[in-house]
């Protein structure tokens, strides 16, 4: 070969120039995606600052993994949909207003323009990602805290522990789906346009760039749902009974769970609950109306995942200790006294003879103040669980249906490994062969600290004041609920018979759910009521006017 040879076939062609400087450019492009990953990474850092939050913040302000939606489209939505978030008209209030939620006392602190319990966060809805821009999730104080007013002008006493007595959660997250799902009015470019408006200046790139994504991920979520969850009510709907039965400081605590862990509708569940007080914990070894659940972390967990958290987000550092954290704040969480909140001394008198009739008739179940102050001494049967037939209360929320298979595919939820993973007899109904009680199928007695400030009563909201619940007066069986003032005389809500603005809820105890019988203790109301002239009666209805003054001092 010759030398000119040689030197032709050394000489790179156009082709091996082309691939070297791909080669080049591959190198060049990988390094680059290589820093903007990191960049990213590191920028991604420092989106969060993770907070160790104290018990008390934990359960004010902590986000349990509920991330909901922007904060700024939180702000906007009852602009852009008033007829969803303002439901009964400017004149009725805000969105706070409309919906029963709590206002933060000003002195307390608090997230602006929100109410109690609905926290912000940065991190990202289900993953637990950090988010450049903040989030509105729902903490514990959301659904544990309420409002004491004697009147309509007068100021609340904020309760932090109490179950909120006009909080309607379920017509909130309707309206909401309702907004979500118009594809013609929530739209990226109709969020900025609002945003504008509201704040004066364009959204940024980071906020633009997040809520285009969160929207497509909710969307598609809904949409998605809707056979488990059917279409959403809208509008004036929101306050219908017959639509949304429900209703204020109520939830059906099995619908969440049997759609995730049985993968069903739920359509057959009629097991109300009012929203509990969540005082003094720490007196009780199971959890819920039913006694249901024994490991209080593993419940608030599952309360969490049942209102949006999943069981990944879970275990982020921060929002786990949120959910332990908070959970241990209830744990010694003192109630409020009755004067404390309303200003109104008991009768010490009738209250002396009130007790004596307490301690024949209700510690047995409740137990009873202890010798010093904030103690409580046990009932021989406080902690049981009485089945429905017994004590004759509405038995929908422990006989609805799949309440046999639910237990096992909720201990599956959360595997060994999970920081909320429980042991299985710590979950009623137990095991077939498991020491204790073997059902939940019933009503657990518990310490009835600071019980004025739990209305309604009974476990489904079915009594509005502690008169008709001891049986002083007649129980009403149709009445409006939403935003109801105090009724100190009788120790309760009152509660009008016809509707208006603020109470549009109508209650009627004859529905599926909603039954106001049982728990006649100490004694049945009689036909035609208490007769002065009977001296049985006469009698009786004396003693339960000082148990009712009793009552007030606990």
């Amino acid at each position: 070969m010759s030398d000119a040879s040689l030197q032709a076939s050394t000489e790179p062609t156009q082709r091996d120039k082309w691939l070297h400087r791909g080669q080049v450019a591959a190198v060049v492009l990988t390094g680059l995606l290589l820093a903007g990953t990191l960049w990213f990474l590191w920028t991604e850092s420092n989106w969060v600052t993770p907070r160790s939050n104290d018990p008390r913040t934990a359960f004010l302000d902590g986000t349990p993994g509920t991330e909901i939606l922007p904060l700024s489209v939180m702000q906007l939505l009852p602009d852009m949909f008033p007829e969803q978030f303002e439901p009964a008209g400017k004149s009725a209030g805000d969105w706070i207003a409309q919906f029963g939620f709590t206002r933060r006392p000003v002195a307390d602190g608090g997230n602006p323009g929100l109410p109690v319990g609905f926290v912000i966060s940065q991190y990202r809805p289900k993953s637990g990602a950090p988010s450049p821009v903040p989030f509105v999730a729902v903490g514990c104080a959301a659904c544990h805290s309420a409002e004491i007013r004697v009147s309509e002008t007068s100021p609340p006493f904020v309760v932090y522990g109490a179950g909120t007595n006009s909080g309607n959660f379920l017509a909130f997250v309707d309206a909401l789906r309702t907004a979500v799902l118009d594809e013609e009015r929530m739209t990226p470019a109709k969020i900025a346009e609002a945003y504008e408006k509201k704040f004066g200046h364009k959204p940024s790139l980071a906020e633009r760039l997040i809520i285009r994504g969160w929207l497509m991920q909710i969307r598609s979520q809904f949409s998605e749902n809707l056979p488990k969850y059917d279409d959403p009510f809208s509008g004036s709907e929101l306050r219908d009974a017959s639509n949304i039965s429900v209703g204020p400081s109520r939830t059906q605590p099995f619908r969440n769970l049997v759609r995730l862990a049985l993968d069903r509708p739920a359509t057959a569940d009629f097991g109300y609950s009012k929203v509990p007080a969540v005082y003094h914990e720490e007196r009780r070894k199971w959890g819920q109306f039913d006694g249901g659940i024994r490991d209080f972390h593993a419940r608030s967990a599952l309360a969490a995942i049942s209102s949006g958290a999943t069981v990944d987000n879970t275990t982020v550092p921060e929002i786990r200790d949120n959910i332990m954290r908070s959970t241990d704040f209830t744990r010694t969480l003192a109630g409020p006294r009755f004067e404390q909140a309303l200003g109104i001394k008991p009768d010490a008198a009738r209250a002396a003879r009130g007790r004596n009739v307490y301690i024949t008739h209700c510690t047995s179940c409740h137990g009873a103040p202890g010798a010093g102050p904030d103690e409580w001494t046990a009932g021989p049967r406080q902690g049981e669980v009485f089945s429905p037939d017994v004590i004759g209360t509405d038995p929908e929320r422990v006989r609805y249906r799949h309440a046999d298979e639910l237990a096992d595919k909720v201990y599956a939820m959360l595997p060994v490994g999970h920081p909320f993973h429980f042991e299985r007899n710590d979950l009623r109904p137990l095991p077939a062969g498991a020491p204790g009680f073997p059902s939940a199928m019933g009503y657990i007695s518990y310490p009835l600290e600071s019980v004025f400030s739990r209305a309604p009563y009974l476990h489904n909201g079915s009594v509005p004041t502690l008169a008709e619940l001891i049986n002083l007066q007649r129980r009403r069986d149709v009445f409006y609920r939403g935003n109801n003032v105090y009724d100190t005389e009788w120790v309760g809500l009152k509660v009008p018979d016809k509707p208006d603005a603020r109470r549009y809820f109508r209650y009627n105890a004859a529905w599926r759910g909603n039954s106001n019988l049982g728990h006649d203790y100490p004694w049945p109301y009689p036909a035609g009521g208490w007769s002065l002239s009977n001296p049985d009666h006469r009698q009786k209805a004396e003693a339960l006017k000082d148990l009712l003054e009793y009552l007030k001092t606990l």
